[in-house]
């Protein structure tokens, strides 16, 4: 445990003094987390992936203020929130998207802040079993629940029949409910990923 502290805080002062490699590491720890967290609001994927790069960007020009990671995950969260308002705002989409990202920011209690940090440990959390599944598996999951592609999409894609993706899709939830069983964080995926269906 000391060992995990005194690399945090090591990759803290590097990152304070704007070493470009220890941000690329950060980067590398968090990108998931905060795009994740654009794509609940925005459905447009490129939109959600340019939004993640330019909140980094921001944290890259603001290094030297913080003074703990917990604060640097906490400004990506709520930045990557504000960028997300700002973009359905300028789309003018004013949908139930953006109600829900709009209450969401009025939540600037201690209480919401350590809702936020709770929420990004369960993306990365999550995003750590993804990354465990089976390459089809994998594949057909983030086709399916981060690129929002039909069932028939996918099977033409990877040249396989829309049985064969319901089948990949059930078998890919299976496989991350148990391993969501000792968190009990099964219903916070679905809800997560909006998943309604195979």
């Amino acid at each position: 445990m000391q060992e995990q502290r005194d690399t945090g805080e090591h990759l803290l002062k590097k990152l304070r003094k704007g070493d470009k490699a220890a941000f690329e590491i950060f980067y590398h720890q968090e990108y998931i987390t905060v795009l994740y967290t654009a794509q609940r609001f925005v459905a447009d994927i490129q939109a959600a992936e340019d939004l993640t790069t330019e909140v980094f960007l921001k944290l890259w020009e603001r290094l030297s203020n913080f003074d703990s990671l917990p604060a640097m995950r906490s400004f990506l969260f709520v930045s990557i929130k504000n960028a997300c308002l700002n973009y359905l705002r300028s789309e003018k989409r004013a949908s139930a998207q953006y109600q829900e990202l709009s209450y969401l920011l009025e939540q600037d209690s201690s209480e919401g802040i350590a809702n936020q940090q709770l929420m990004a440990a369960i993306y990365r959390y999550l995003y750590e079993e993804i990354e465990k599944l089976p390459p089809q598996l994998k594949r057909v999951f983030k086709m399916a629940y981060i690129g929002g592609l039909s069932n028939e999409a996918i099977a033409a894609e990877l040249g396989i029949n829309n049985q064969s993706v319901r089948n990949d899709k059930s078998r890919a939830l299976k496989q991350l409910r148990l391993a969501s069983e000792s968190w009990d964080l099964f219903g916070l995926l679905l809800l997560c990923l909006k998943i309604k269906s195979l």
